[in-house]
C-alpha cells in the first residue's frame, strides 16, 4: 500500500499541475479574445446570426466562446488547486471534495457523450436544413457588396472551396429556388463556386463553371465541407476525450484511496 499511496500522491500532484497549466492556457487566450472581438470573420457574421439553435445563434455562440474559455479555465484551475493542496498537505476534506467534483464531472461527460451519439444525426439534419433555408430565401447576389447574407455565402464558397449547401452535380441544384436565379443571366451557379476564384478574379467569365456546370466548380456542398473539416480531427478529439476520462477516473480512485487512508489515520489518533 505504501507504493500505491506514493504513486497516488505523485499522480495527483503531476496531473493537477498539468491541468493548472491547461487552465491558464484557456484563460489567457480567452481574455485576449475578449479584448479583441474581431477573431470571427466579419463578412460571415451576418450569415452566422441567421443560424440559430433555440434562442442562440452561431455568431453569439462564437462571441461567447471567449467567455466560456475564461470560465472553464477558472473552474479547472480551482479544481486542480484543490487536488494539489489535498495531496501535498494531505488534507482529507480537500481530497474528498476534489473526488466528488471530479466524479460528478466524469458522470456528466459520459452523459453528454451518450446524448451526442443519440442526437448527432438529428442536430446535423436540423442545422443543414437551416442553412439551406437561408440560401434558398436570402441568397440574392453573386458579389461581395450588394447584400450581407449573399456576401457571407460567397465568402464561405471561396474559403471552404464548396458550393451551395448540398453537393452541386449539374444545372439543377440548390440555387434554383433562390432570389438570385431570376437575374442570373444564364448562370446556374454563382461564380464564387468556381475553382480558384478569389475576390480579384470574381469579374472574369467561367462559362463552363457557371452556365453549363460541366467543369471547374466545387462539387462538394458547404455543409459537408464544414463537417469534413471537423471530422478531419475526429481521431484527435476521440483520443483526447478518452485520455481525459481515464485521467479523471484515476484521479478519483487515487483521491478516494488517500481519503480512506487519512480517515483511518485520524480515527486511530482519536
Amino acid at each position: 500500500m505504501g507504493c500505491f499511496d506514493a504513486l497516488g500522491h505523485i499522480y495527483l500532484v503531476v496531473v493537477n499541475g498539468l491541468f493548472m497549466l491547461f487552465a491558464i492556457m484557456l484563460i489567457v487566450p480567452g481574455a485576449v479574445m475578449l479584448a479583441d472581438v474581431t477573431y470571427v470573420n466579419e463578412k460571415i457574421v451576418p450569415l452566422m446570426k441567421t443560424l440559430s439553435v433555440g434562442s442562440f445563434n452561431a455568431a453569439d455562440l462564437a462571441d461567447g466562446l471567449a467567455i466560456v474559455m475564461v470560465i472553464a479555465g477558472g473552474i479547472i484551475l480551482c479544481i486542480a488547486t484543490l487536488g494539489i493542496c489535498g495531496a501535498c498537505k494531505k488534507t482529507r476534506s480537500c481530497l474528498c471534495v476534489y473526488s466528488l467534483i471530479v466524479l460528478s464531472l466524469l458522470v456528466l461527460q459520459i452523459i453528454a457523450i451518450v446524448l451526442w451519439i443519440m442526437m448527432n444525426a438529428e442536430v446535423q439534419s436540423y442545422l443543414k436544413a437551416q442553412l439551406l433555408s437561408q440560401l434558398t430565401n436570402k441568397y440574392a447576389a453573386s458579389d461581395l457588396t450588394t447584400d450581407e447574407i449573399s456576401t457571407a455565402f460567397n465568402f464561405m464558397f471561396m474559403t471552404l472551396e464548396c458550393c451551395a449547401v448540398n453537393a452541386v452535380t449539374g444545372t439543377t441544384n440548390d440555387f434554383d429556388n433562390t432570389p438570385w436565379i431570376a437575374g442570373a443571366g444564364g448562370q446556374n451557379i454563382p461564380i464564387f463556386c468556381c475553382s480558384g476564384i478569389n475576390a480579384d478574379t470574381a469579374g472574369a467569365t467561367y462559362t463552363a463553371c457557371t452556365n453549363t456546370v460541366t467543369a471547374g466548380y466545387y462539387g462538394i456542398g458547404c455543409y459537408d465541407a464544414f463537417y469534413n473539416l471537423l471530422m478531419k480531427y475526429s481521431i484527435y478529439y476521440i483520443a483526447v476525450g478518452i485520455t481525459i476520462l481515464v485521467v479523471e477516473a484515476l484521479g478519483v480512485i487515487f483521491a478516494c484511496c488517500m481519503c480512506k487512508k487519512l480517515g483511518k489515520t485520524e480515527n486511530g489518533k482519536a
